[in-house]
């Protein structure tokens, strides 16, 4: 890029600092914004911690139901097999 006058070249200059200076504000806030997006997923990883751990104590505790009843029913009709008739 050629320049007319040393005007020019100054007026292209200051353009140009403006412009790194706009990128680097720029580049603060994306730097800004990545850190909180991190912290996010973190919270989000916590959170579906959290949930998986409630539906892992649900599945046991609903299992455990299923067993009990399964016995009961077993009982019931071992009962019911020796029962006189």
């Amino acid at each position: 890029m050629e320049f007319g006058s040393f005007e020019e070249f100054w007026k292209a200059l200051g353009r140009l600092y403006d412009e790194t200076l706009e990128i680097k504000e720029s580049i603060k806030e994306l730097h800004a914004s990545a850190a909180e997006d991190r912290q996010a997923v973190v919270r989000l990883a916590q959170a579906t911690q959290s949930l998986l751990t409630v539906v892992e104590r649900d599945h046991d505790a609903i299992m455990d139901h299923e067993r009990r009843l399964r016995e009961i029913e077993e009982l019931r009709r071992q009962r019911e097999g020796h029962s006189p008739q």
